[in-house]
């Protein structure tokens, strides 16, 4: 098993496949050795958690504030135009309403941990289409809460067969009030205690403490954030965020690298054991087709509106190619759509694209990248 992800790193050029494929052969549609995903689902959630209190540490506050063009506006603009063009051909294709704004919704959501994998790879975290990607990606973390309230309160199974706006609008507004508080408090707290508790464990000079203390921090954040209805990741962030303005945030950085690199690669082989070979096979011209239609739909929607928001076209291409496939995020909504019954079977070709395919996908074209950025640089 451990010979499987330098193998593959090696003749692809990714690690993260090498992951998917050993989670092919572990889980239960390979060997079987692990048969039950779910329990280590909820370990390696824990992956995305530290890779985005890294990506905090990496920033500051200035910097965030600088984006937030980015973050609010081409992050809005993207999931509102992608779902309302995805949405449209779903209903086109004979969607009920309520199933093709989840659809819709579902399908402009991408993947935060393998995107931001393949920027980090690649050095691309802080150029021009890595920062537009990042801010997108974190708008799509707070977009995904509204989602999930909405999949109930639409669903034919709610009272009186659907809420009215009124309903909706109370619930939103609930979970935004839920959120600012949450948000305010880690970084009004994080401000007035994070230094001095650091400076305190410093002093006593002693590496197991000071780890512990930064997972301590890492932990209690996420777990507050998720008590908000938000994502843990988020919570994360804010803490990296908040470190980022210490003189601590270098040993920090080098104390939790174990843990996210451990964790992450757990998060993507869990990716690799929900994805069934004979289902891909037997599903192979549906997939493809319909991939190809989201990838090349989406791309081209991120890239009009990238450049809409001052974005070089070469860089908004690239932020089109990197956040065009689905992500976890959407077979999280299919399923609770699924649960209440208003997403039916015969849209699993879907899902499976967004569940499965997408993330194995991502990494070999995104590849490519910098290659098709530069033809299209010399035909310009």
């Amino acid at each position: 098993m451990l010979m499987i992800c330098p193998i593959v790193q090696q003749c692809l050029g990714s690690p993260v496949l090498g992951y998917l494929a050993a989670g092919i052969l572990i889980g239960p549609y390979g060997l079987s050795i692990i048969r039950h995903v779910h329990g280590t689902k909820a370990i390696a959630e824990f992956g995305v958690v530290f890779l985005l209190f890294n990506i905090g540490l990496e920033l500051s506050v200035e910097r965030l504030s600088s984006m937030k063009k980015y973050v609010f506006g081409l992050g809005s603009t993207q999931v509102l135009a992608t779902a309302v063009v995805v949405g449209l051909v779903a209903r086109i294709c004979g969607q009920a309403g309520p199933a093709a704004i989840v659809i819709g919704n579902g399908l402009a959501l991408s993947s935060t941990a393998v995107v931001l994998q393949v920027l980090q790879e690649r050095g691309e975290s802080t150029s021009r289409h890595g920062r537009a990607t990042f801010s997108v990606l974190l708008f799509q973390d707070l977009a995904v809460v509204v989602l999930l309230i909405l999949i109930p309160l639409i669903s034919p199974n709610s009272s009186k067969g659907g809420v009215g706006f009124q309903a909706i609008a109370e619930a939103l507004g609930l979970a935004a009030v839920k959120a600012a508080v949450a948000i305010t408090a880690i970084i009004a707290g994080g401000r007035l205690l994070l230094r001095p508790i650091y400076k305190q464990v410093a002093e006593n000079q002693n590496a197991e403490i000071f780890s512990a203390n930064t997972l301590l921090v890492i932990l209690g954040t996420s777990l507050l954030t998720a008590r908000a209805g938000l994502s843990m990741a988020l919570g994360a962030f804010l803490a990296g965020l908040l470190l980022a303005e210490t003189e601590f945030s270098l040993q920090v950085e080098s104390d939790i690298a174990p843990y996210r690199g451990l964790l992450l690669g757990l998060f993507f082989m869990t990716v690799g054991m929900s994805i069934d070979p004979k289902l891909l096979v037997s599903n192979f011209p549906v997939i493809t087709t319909t991939l190809g239609l989201l990838i090349c739909g989406k791309t081209l929607l991120v890239a009009v509106i990238g450049k809409v928001f001052g974005i070089s076209i070469i860089s908004a291409i690239r932020t089109g190619l990197l956040l065009a496939p689905g992500g976890e995020f959407a077979f999280v909504a299919f399923g609770e759509a699924v649960n209440q019954v208003f997403v039916l079977k015969h849209v699993s070709s879907t899902r499976v694209v967004c569940s499965y395919f997408t993330p194995v996908s991502r990494p070999s074209y995104s590849c490519k990248i910098s290659h098709l950025a530069g033809v299209c640089i010399t035909n310009g």
